[in-house]
């Protein structure tokens, strides 16, 4: 698709990120165990979040919970941010995606959004998982943050760093099978 189509595929998920931090490999000087501390209580938020398809642009809400009242904020503000355009939408079968409220909202937008629904338990299939997965190893890993406000800071400037950079992206576009299907 080109960027400018009538049309976008957008990928979309949830994501929770905690102020405990997410762990993973690390250099450390040999013999020296790296340590990282942990908060006492655990904080968290959920990201709401698309990312197109053609442009690598995200577009991404931050809620207390996971909820079909949180998802409706996110839909709107995809859809706001397509303005004009029709949003072809991937989507997992979570609960809170099939709540009566969001259903209606999705008959009554059907004009400017459709829904792909994905089969359950294929994150495979999505690729804004990948996404998620870039973002906790690379700026929420082996960090405590200070409070839960300074997490979401942090989250969002690794999404400033990439968004809309699909040249900065290669963890989400460059893999064999995207090719291969492509082909």
């Amino acid at each position: 698709m080109k960027d400018d189509a009538p049309e976008a595929l957008v990928f979309q998920d949830e994501v929770e990120i905690h102020r405990h931090p997410t762990l993973t490999r690390m250099w450390a000087p040999v013999g020296v165990q790296p340590e990282v501390p942990a908060p006492g209580k655990n904080e968290k938020k959920v990201v709401y979040g698309g990312v197109d398809f053609a442009s690598g642009q995200i577009t991404y809400t931050v809620a207390d919970e996971k909820s079909g009242t949180q998802f409706l904020v996110f839909l709107v503000a995809l859809v706001t941010a397509y303005a004009g355009r029709k949003v072809r939408l991937v989507c997992d079968n979570g609960r809170f995606h099939h709540t009566k409220a969001v259903r209606a909202w999705l008959s009554a937008n059907r004009h400017r959004l459709e829904v792909f629904w994905l089969p359950p338990y294929c994150p495979s299939l999505n690729l804004i998982e990948r996404l998620w997965g870039h973002l906790k190893r690379t700026v929420l890993a082996n960090v405590l943050f200070a409070t839960v406000d300074d997490l979401v800071a942090a989250f969002r400037r690794g999404v400033a760093r990439i968004n809309g950079r699909k040249e900065r992206m290669g963890f989400m576009y460059d893999h064999d099978e995207l090719h291969a299907n492509a082909a």
